[in-house]
């Protein structure tokens, strides 16, 4: 008797202990995880790993495939997800700083805002400020360099540090000519 209710015991944590957990799923097979997400959060609603694992493997899609609608749907399932959230706000205030006129570039400064205020080690919306401070007033230096010094004391990727360092110099250029030309 002892050997039948072992075996039953026994087969159940082999099993758990060999199943796949979410967060090994949404490295493996983003794209697996993705599909069953629904079916899954109904059958476990109240799994935070299994939550996490999904806004996870959105986060892992849109990184790959560069789509940031998987920024929005990981969103579905962690409307606080500070990854999510900033890389939304670095794209609507890119989207905003291309229309070019003022409104657009005061859109653009809020959305970066976020950006930066949410993830707050990353120098990239500082650079994107002081573009679109740029954008806005041609005559204010002030902010643009405020944020492009930001940007240079915080992490940035290679390319977007060499933008900003020539954002930056281009900008006291021009600061220096005006003066130069006032006196």
């Amino acid at each position: 008797m002892n050997n039948i209710i072992q075996r039953p015991i026994l087969l159940i944590f082999i099993f758990i202990s060999c199943a796949p957990n979410s967060s090994k799923l949404a490295k493996a097979d983003p794209n697996e995880l993705i599909e069953k997400a629904d079916s899954l959060i109904s059958q476990h609603p109240n799994d935070i790993e299994l939550r996490n694992a999904i806004v996870s493997a959105y986060l892992v899609l849109a990184k790959t495939n560069n789509d940031p609608s998987h920024y929005k749907s990981a969103l579905k399932f962690d409307p606080t997800n500070k990854n999510a959230n900033y890389f939304i706000n670095i794209q609507a205030g890119k989207n905003h700083h291309k229309k070019g006129h003022k409104n657009g570039q005061w859109d653009a400064i809020q959305s970066f805002a976020k950006a930066a205020a949410l993830v707050d080690t990353l120098g990239e919306p500082h650079y994107w400020l002081g573009q679109a401070y740029e954008k806005k007033d041609e005559m204010d230096f002030e902010l643009p360099l405020e944020s492009y010094d930001k940007a240079l004391s915080l992490y940035l990727d290679n390319d977007v540090r060499t933008k900003a360092e020539s954002a930056r110099l281009a900008l006291l250029n021009r600061k220096k000519t005006y003066e130069n030309f006032w006196k």
